[in-house]
């Protein structure tokens, strides 16, 4: 009696071994037929989920796409993130036959205007100019090298921390080793200098824009100079 009993109870165990192995098998061959999408920072104009479905489409074809269990997730997430406006890539598959992507944009913060144009995100990466969608950030004129570069990541950074400058930057060049700036409200152009002391350069620099705002004063300036230590040069 049990012997039979054990007898019983492996033929229990083997039969939902193997209706988990049949399971397992027929999941594993099921085809890709959805694609699911998901922007997980601010969206952009840049790029759409209709976009991201039609690399995807140019790279393996029309839906459905074979058995997920061969499906290479790694060469879909490197494929999307050559994109020049994708930042990062994740891609997954559910047991559904759907396959999951999560994308981060890249975020332009200024536009840079010279021989070549392009946009520039807070790392510095370049973004190609877009027939479809030109964001509103301040601009860059003139030949954008190395040196200049690496100042003015900073600098539009600290403009985008303080939403009264964000709001006001228009357009920035650089000369002579020294960075310049116009604003929006104001007629007067910045000489803002290198990049030592920048907080208190900007902190002046909105002292002085509200002190114009207010005051009853006529006199009208062409240039106002932030490169002295704690001083505020109008010409």
């Amino acid at each position: 009696m049990r012997y039979k009993n054990y007898l019983f109870i492996s033929l229990i165990i083997l039969g939902l071994i193997f209706l988990s192995g049949v399971a397992h098998y027929k999941n594993n061959e099921r085809k890709i037929g959805q694609i699911i999408i998901d922007f997980k920072n601010d969206r952009t104009g840049f790029i759409s989920p209709d976009i991201v479905n039609k690399l995807l489409i140019q790279k393996k074809g029309e839906l459905p796409w074979e058995a997920k269990d061969s499906l290479d997730l790694n060469m879909l997430e490197t494929f999307l993130e050559n994109n020049p406006y994708i930042q990062k890539a994740e891609v997954f598959s559910f047991p559904e036959g759907i396959l999951g992507i999560n994308i981060q944009e890249k975020q332009a913060i200024i536009r840079v205007k010279g021989e070549k144009s392009f946009y520039l995100d807070k790392f510095g990466n370049k973004l190609p100019l877009s027939k479809s969608y030109q964001p509103k950030v301040p601009t860059y004129v003139g030949e954008l090298n190395e040196i200049s570069k690496k100042g003015l990541l900073p600098l539009i950074n600290f403009f985008n921390q303080d939403p009264f400058l964000k709001s006001e930057l228009i357009k920035i060049y650089y000369k002579s080793d020294n960075f310049y700036l116009t604003l929006k409200s104001y007629d007067f152009e910045v000489e803002i200098g290198d990049m030592t002391q920048l907080q208190n350069k900007l902190q002046r620099l909105k002292i002085f824009c509200a002190y114009q705002m207010n005051s009853k004063l006529e006199k009208k300036f062409k240039l106002i100079s932030l490169k002295f230590k704690n001083q505020i040069v109008g010409s």
